[in-house]
């Protein structure tokens, strides 16, 4: 059960990072985040109410400033992967923001986690997928887009930096569960003050609508599957395969989008992905 919860949530994360691209490129990255995010909570604000218990009780007001600190990071890294999506690469883009497992742990080092030799190598080979990921020119004869790159690595500090918090100060005592709604409501809120100074409030069009319930949907699932995964006590297994989803985003890159990347891209795809891999070991 915990490999199959695993796989899905690549399956669905890698899905959605490829479909929030699209979106992203035809409504923008917050009208697109905004009605993602939107639709997220509302499922989510109903599930809670219906079939798990929100409850706070536990936590204390710094751990909720902190969560909530954690989420406005986590809200930057979306919108620096959606807009690195937007204008790059997904077969690129997305390993090189699975980079946030190597962020993550470089900030338990400095917080006085213990560091082991397979650790400095899984950072070794993350750093090294990452500049052949990125350098080369595609078999297209384009070089992948140096904003794009930009936008994904700040995307994978900005989750590194997120899931660290959450982890380290806030999850254990709210919950899996009411930190990720604790996310969609800081999201959904900051995405709409955005959106109200802009003066873009306006509904996207029925086909986008429904592209943007998708990648909603895709999203909690993939949440899903990873927090039903880790109930089972296999965590570790389940958090390995669902950092596959920069692999799966990568292959519908390559097949739907016909993104025709090097040999060398494609080594420091799979270099990236066996260093996250490791990581989590």
């Amino acid at each position: 059960m915990a490999i199959l919860m695993g796989l899905i949530s690549a399956l669905c994360w890698g899905s959605t990072d490829f479909l929030a691209g699209q979106a992203a490129r035809k409504i923008g990255v917050a009208k697109s985040l905004f009605y993602s995010q939107l639709f997220g909570f509302s499922v989510l604000s109903l599930l809670l109410f219906f079939y798990f218990k929100m409850s706070f009780v536990n936590a204390s007001f710094f751990q909720l400033i902190i969560c909530i600190i954690a989420s406005v990071c986590n809200l930057m890294a979306m919108v620096f992967l959606l807009k690195a999506l937007s204008i790059g690469k997904a077969s690129i883009v997305a390993p090189i923001v699975s980079l946030y497992g190597a962020v993550t742990t470089i900030l338990s080092l400095i917080s006085g986690k213990p560091i082991t030799a397979l650790v400095l190598f899984s950072l070794f080979m993350c750093v090294v997928g990452a500049c052949l990921t990125s350098v080369p020119k595609s078999k297209d004869g384009q070089r992948e887009s140096s904003g794009s790159i930009l936008f994904a690595f700040l995307s994978s500090l900005m989750f590194g930096l997120g899931f660290w918090l959450q982890g380290e100060f806030a999850v254990r005592d709210l919950g899996v569960i009411n930190a990720l709604w604790v996310y969609y409501l800081t999201a959904v809120v900051l995405l709409f003050l955005t959106l109200l100074k802009n003066g873009d409030l306006s509904l996207p069009p029925v086909s986008i609508i429904a592209l943007v319930f998708l990648i909603s949907f895709f999203s909690l699932i993939g949440f899903s599957s990873l927090a039903y995964g880790s109930a089972t006590g296999q965590v570790a297994i389940v958090t390995v395969l669902s950092s596959l989803a920069s692999g799966v985003t990568a292959l519908l890159g390559f097949f739907i989008r016909g993104e025709r990347l090097s040999r060398i891209q494609w080594m420091g795809i799979i270099i990236i992905i066996a260093g996250v891999i490791l990581l989590r070991l």
